[in-house]
């Protein structure tokens, strides 16, 4: 469904509260101003009803989009139109890879802005090389990268050692490979792939079992058999 403007300026408004952080609590109503309650109008009837912090966020980019020039307005209005044109499908996806980096530790941020900062100075030749590349590794392959570069040297290899991880086990799962130093995790991606699919499955719980200071050593025992 398209948007007309007005409606792609309740967007941008909610869009946003995205880049803010926390703001203090928004006033009543009553007490905002006239250009504020007009941009606000599509929240009216609600008001009331929202937290106090999002009524606080929404007054404060209300503020930030009257503090904004004309240009700045218009490339904001055309790039929530270009969102809105997007697939729902491509929607969910960037929303997704946003969601993953902002879960990324600070210092794994700041890599991958450094690798990207890299990336744009490479040659236009060699841009589209790495591309080509990264179009060639399967989906899963390419979404472990979604979990940082320290995590997605080695998604990759946890996923086919372990492919049907239930639900309600994966959390536990990633933490005990990410506990591991880089040694036992490799070894244990070698021992996974000598095993069949219930022997791997019986591995992976017995790890969850052992204290943490333990698996490494149950790792080299079982390699060596």
């Amino acid at each position: 469904m398209r948007l007309d403007r007005a409606g792609l300026l309740a967007l941008a408004l909610a869009a946003l509260c995205a880049a803010q952080g926390a703001m203090p609590a928004g006033n009543d109503w009553a007490a905002l101003d006239a250009d504020t309650r007009k941009l606000l109008a599509p929240w009216q009837e609600n008001w009331s009803a929202l937290p106090a912090a999002e009524r606080g966020r929404l007054v404060a980019n209300a503020t930030r989009w009257q503090q904004m020039d004309a240009a700045a307005r218009k490339d904001l209005l055309k790039r929530l139109a270009a969102w809105q044109a997007l697939p729902p499908q491509e929607r969910a996806r960037i929303r997704a890879r946003y969601a993953a980096w902002k879960a990324l530790p600070h210092d794994e941020q700041v890599r991958v802005h450094a690798a990207a900062q890299q990336f744009l100075a490479l040659p236009a030749p060699r841009q589209g090389a790495l591309r080509a590349t990264f179009a060639t590794q399967d989906a899963g392959s390419q979404e472990a990268w979604l979990q940082g570069p320290a995590d997605g040297a080695w998604i990759g290899k946890a996923r086919l050692a372990f492919p049907f991880v239930p639900d309600q086990e994966r959390d536990a799962t990633m933490r005990m490979l990410r506990d591991l130093a880089p040694d036992a995790r490799e070894q244990l991606f070698v021992l996974a792939a000598r095993l069949s699919g219930d022997q791997r499955e019986k591995l992976r719980k017995d790890l969850l079992l052992q204290p943490p200071r333990e698996r490494p050593d149950l790792i080299r025992e079982k390699l060596s058999k």
